[in-house]
């Protein structure tokens, strides 16, 4: 069975240059996990620049999550 790729996006925020942004990553089936109690995603991008980091997302915080 192929690996399953998905996209993370964050809600949209203001950012420091006053225009609106948001925050993407590229993680895979294998190195997400979902903390039901604490209501957070734990997991490690496999692509882009936070690559191999350990991230924590609140569920409040995720706006978009899509299979590639």
């Amino acid at each position: 069975m192929p690996e399953r790729k998905y996209v993370i996006e964050s809600r949209r925020y203001l950012a420091e240059d006053g225009k609106m942004a948001f925050d993407k990553w590229v993680t895979n089936s294998n190195v997400i996990e979902v903390k039901h109690n604490e209501q957070y995603l734990v997991f490690f991008p496999i692509e882009g620049e936070n690559a191999g980091k350990k991230h924590y997302i609140p569920f409040s915080n995720i706006h978009i999550v899509r299979e590639l």
